[in-house]
């Protein structure tokens, strides 16, 4: 199962990309319709959310009156942390279970708008983040959607910035232009990148060196290794520890997107050798079973990229003895 964390700011385009790709063929997890879900009217979720804010937040129906909370929660960050705390875990459970029922073979894609800013993004074999200038989202914001221009400017103040989500980001697709345009970036992302990517998941085995590197997605990313280490870190059993092998990362040229990185995990004693290869494989860095041998677990592991579009090596191997 491939898993994917897909972000980006209000107005962005998220919602486009998150319907394109479950019509391509994604299982989509959409955490805003799991959230709207968790308050429904008689859910406890509802009764927190009053017994937090008060019955002022309701609607003359009983249900949640959204933009009522939203001018409070938007305006004071406490008030919205009280209700991330109120929401949040039940989207995640509700989330989970839906997860659960995937096949094995899917791709999943987590449609999470606070992605970063709850810290989300390394349990996810890949984050694409849907990007757009703050100027152009907040003309959207005012012309398409008809908000006031301050209301609006505290939405974008009230999440990640730009650059934040961009940082976390292992594929950005840019929306400064039409839906058509959008539209053709999600489809050659997911036929270049995610597809492979999946498929080479399933198989156990990194992607193929020698085929061209795709492009689609890449325009933006940076920080390749410490975003592998994230991933990493968030996967291995307790103990082990992962750090770069020193080597220069590459960048194609005329680009500043770095695709190359090699890391070293270290396993605190020979005995966890094999569990920590598996999460590493899991992660989506398959053992390079040219090297290690089927079947086998050698000394020292060498895992690669299952994804199309980056050069990432993992070396698994027990950590040197202390003096």
């Amino acid at each position: 199962m491939l898993r994917i964390g897909l972000t980006g700011g209000i107005a962005a385009g998220k919602s486009v990309v998150a319907r394109r790709l479950a019509d391509l063929g994604a299982v989509l997890v959409d955490s805003d319709v799991l959230a709207r879900a968790a308050v429904e009217p008689g859910s406890e979720g509802l009764d927190a959310v009053v017994a937090a804010f008060g019955p002022e937040i309701l609607g003359a129906d009983g249900a949640l009156d959204r933009p009522a909370l939203g001018r409070l929660v938007f305006a004071d960050s406490a008030a919205r942390e009280r209700l991330n705390a109120i929401v949040h875990p039940r989207v995640r459970a509700a989330a989970a279970a839906l997860i659960e029922e995937a096949p094995e073979d899917a791709v999943v894609v987590e449609d999470i708008p606070l992605l970063v800013e709850t810290g989300q993004a390394a349990r996810f074999h890949l984050v694409v983040v849907v990007d757009a200038p703050d100027a152009l989202r907040l003309k959207r914001m005012v012309e398409h959607r008809g908000m006031e221009r301050g209301d609006a400017e505290r939405r974008i103040a009230a999440q990640a910035s730009r650059g934040e989500r961009l940082r976390a980001a292992d594929a950005v697709i840019l929306n400064d232009g039409g839906v058509d345009e959008l539209l053709a970036s999600t489809d050659g992302l997911w036929r270049m990148r995610i597809l492979p990517f999946r498929d080479n998941l399933a198989a156990g085995t990194p992607a193929r060196r020698s085929a061209p590197r795709p492009t689609a997605g890449l325009a933006g990313t940076s920080g390749l290794a410490d975003r592998i280490r994230g991933k990493l870190d968030a996967a291995l059993p307790p103990g082990c520890s992962v750090v770069p092998d020193g080597s220069p990362g590459g960048t194609p040229a005329g680009t500043d997107v770095v695709v190359r990185a090699g890391l070293h995990v270290l396993v605190p004693q020979a005995g966890g050798l094999e569990s920590a290869s598996d999460a590493v494989a899991a992660a989506g860095f398959p053992r390079d079973e040219r090297t290690a041998g089927p079947g086998r677990t050698p000394p020292a592991a060498l895992h690669r990229a299952a994804d199309p579009a980056i050069d990432v090596t993992v070396m698994v191997g027990v950590a040197p003895a202390s003096a």
